[in-house]
């Protein structure tokens, strides 16, 4: 059993003493853990009160570089308003009434090592404006003094809510919030992963009986661990330590009884539990308790709520979203525009060309001072960021570069007609659903086909051995990825049709943990998470898209970015050749690059970048493939309009013609 043991101090509380790592998604938390803690990436934790964020956080620290260093925990919600920004950044002599003497803060304690800020949405907006300052430039100033001061710290903030809504709602600022969320890591609730929970409660009967000094540990009953698995644990962590602290106070026996635990008269979470320990309301009755509130605009409210619930539920993609509800992707715009999802497409900030990108860039004419771009972890493109070739080549512009992760490439398309994005690589069924949507985009270039780099995996313990055993299955599946393309031709190859499985949608991360916990019976993904998860879990290959389909990336840009500025794209396109003839002839150092900067195993970095190579022209052949993805599509329903891929190229006319000479050549493979 994975168990973090943390360096033991009369400061650190008995939680923060040990973790578990026993239930497979908290096993998918240490991996990913023990992938972003070696860097100095900020990291935003996510979880409900008391599922340990200040453990993660601390065990972070100790796999880093700065565990030699100090670890300076804060509770921002402790804080009160008025002294805030003196606790962060200290403060001068005389600064403010009662500052008698000049005080070091927070971040000036944590030099060199780590800060942890918890609670981090109750921090004022005027701190907010400072914090962001810290993070970009490095350096603050005490409150009474004039003169900025340099400070080296990893931050790792935590919050209960989400940042999102503070975000919309205008008490938390957005660009602040995405210089947070550079390495997400998301705590479950303790009712979500069973398995951590006896061990859990061992850790506590150990160490509070050594506390009590008992002679003899009480084991806990087979009915205890009953009622303790069937506990929904609203406190998480917090609430089963007081439990068993409890426990072994008013216990008389060898064993720890039910009674003992003082476990609160909440319903189970957990499938299997009692039926009326979940009530579940129906759609009318939901309704007559709205109505019996008296709302000034109750279907307004309604509405509101449906859009929200269904933009969270098709992970904030404005695509999927308008096809889940029903409605076009103007009419969803509408509505979340009205709610402050969105503010339309954001007004861009200029920036001086030497300092570094600010969240916004911005557009005169015909110059810019700062070019986005969107990326994923395949291809090219996270290795040009790494070798920092793209900023050495606009710098003699006087332009900078900016960078942004998505997780999925209709998120990374959205932003495009959001979110200012200028350029950037996605698989070949999210420009599909894009053109469907009239999303600004146009294509730019092709990287190589890659088929044996997205496949359907099995358990290796599965006795699943061909497609056509899928029948009635559950499939894990990335919604709107390039698999969805493959999965399709993998069914009908096999004779079935998506009626014929279950699919269940996840994100890589999601998914992995979704799998290897046994929740699905197969999984349709991509490298690197195809190598990830055969190495981690054994996975087996029941298909590849050898066969089936390409599996070809595309380098796409905003519609008016290419237009206004034909020199940057072609400067862009000529680094991403040479950056794909350098990894062509040092796979191993390219790899090696590239495994540092995405904090993924080598192995998995080195089969993603199998078929890394110097982009090609976004030619006929490629305008075919695209445009045959894009009539299946329309034949099975998943878009609802018919689309010309030829309208979507750049240069317009160039790629026409090229499109018309190549019109009776062979289809690519």
């Amino acid at each position: 059993m994975p168990v973090l043991t943390l360096p033991t101090s009369d400061s650190v509380s008995v939680r923060a003493k040990a973790l578990v790592f026993e239930d497979p998604q908290s096993r998918a938390l240490l991996s990913r853990i023990q992938q972003v803690a070696p860097s100095d990436a900020t990291i935003l934790l996510c979880g409900e009160t008391g599922t340990g964020k200040e453990i993660v956080a601390r065990h972070v620290h100790e796999l880093s570089a700065r565990r030699g260093h100090a670890f300076v925990g804060v509770n921002c919600g402790a804080l009160p308003e008025s002294l805030v920004e003196s606790e962060l950044f200290g403060h001068e002599r005389g600064a403010f009434t009662g500052a008698v003497q000049a005080k070091a803060g927070w971040f000036e304690t944590a030099h060199g090592g780590t800060l942890f800020l918890d609670e981090i949405g109750d921090i004022p907006l005027s701190t907010q404006v400072k914090l962001l300052r810290v993070l970009q430039e490095g350096e603050f100033v005490r409150i009474g003094a004039r003169t900025p001061q340099r400070v080296d710290v990893r931050l790792i903030a935590a919050t209960n809510v989400h940042l999102h809504d503070a975000v919309r709602a205008g008490r938390f600022r957005e660009d602040l919030y995405y210089r947070l969320n550079v390495a997400p890591l998301t705590i479950v609730p303790l009712r979500e992963r069973p398995a951590d929970i006896l061990p859990i409660a061992q850790h506590f009967l150990e160490v509070y009986g050594h506390r009590l000094r008992l002679e003899r540990i009480p084991e806990l009953s087979t009915e205890a661990e009953r009622a303790l698995l069937e506990h929904a644990w609203p406190g998480n962590i917090r609430e089963l330590e007081n439990s068993i602290h409890h426990a072994l106070l008013v216990g008389c026996g060898t064993a720890v009884r039910p009674e003992d635990l003082r476990l609160a008269a909440n319903p189970p979470w957990r499938e299997g539990a009692a039926p009326a320990a979940k009530p579940e309301l129906s759609l009318e009755a939901s309704f007559a308790s709205l109505f019996e509130q008296d709302h000034a605009s109750l279907f307004d409210h309604v509405v509101e709520r449906l859009v929200l619930a269904a933009y969270q539920h098709c992970e904030r993609n404005q695509v999927h979203t308008a096809r889940l509800l029903g409605i076009s992707r103007n009419v969803l715009r509408a509505r979340l525009q009205q709610v402050g999802e969105l503010t339309g497409t954001r007004a861009r900030a200029s920036i001086a060309p030497t300092s570094k990108p600010s969240v916004l860039s911005s557009r005169r004419g015909d110059h810019t001072d700062v070019v986005r771009v969107g990326y994923q972890r395949y291809g090219l493109l996270p290795l040009v960021k790494a070798s920092g070739a793209l900023e050495r080549a606009f710098a003699a512009d006087g332009v900078a570069v900016e960078w942004r992760e998505f997780a999925g490439g209709m998120q990374l398309l959205d932003a495009f007609d959001t979110e200012g994005l200028d350029l950037g690589l996605v698989g070949e069924v999210p420009p599909i659903f894009a053109q469907a949507a009239q999303l600004p985009m146009v294509y730019l270039a092709a990287e190589a086909p890659a088929p044996d780099q997205e496949a359907i995996v099995v358990s290796p313990g599965s006795n699943i051995q061909s497609v056509e055993e899928l029948r009635g299955r559950t499939i894990l599946l990335s919604r709107g990825s390039n698999v969805q393309y493959f999965l399709i031709l993998a069914l009908e190859a096999a004779n079935l049709t998506y009626a014929d499985i279950r699919v269940m949608y996840a994100n890589p991360e999601r998914a992995q943990a979704l799998f290897a916990s046994g929740q699905a019976d197969a999984w349709a993904t991509w490298e690197p998470f195809l190598e990830k998860v055969r190495r981690e879990t054994g996975a087996r290959v029941l298909r590849s898209a050898r066969g089936l389909t390409a599996n070809t990336s595309y380098y796409v840009g905003a519609r008016s970015f290419v237009d206004e500025q034909p020199r940057l794209v072609a400067t862009f396109l000529d680094q991403l050749r040479d950056v794909g003839r350098w990894a062509e002839l040092e796979r191993d150092a390219a790899a090696k690059l590239l495994s540092s900067a995405l904090q993924l195993p080598p192995a998995a970095v080195s089969c993603s970048l199998g078929a890394a190579r110097a982009p090609e022209p976004f030619d006929g052949a490629h305008i075919r493939s695209q445009q045959r993805i894009a009539d299946t599509f329309h034949r099975l329903g998943l878009v609802d309009t018919t689309i010309d891929v030829a309208r979507a190229c750049w240069p317009p006319r160039a790629t026409a013609r090229v499109a018309a000479a190549s019109s009776d050549r062979p289809a690519r493979a």
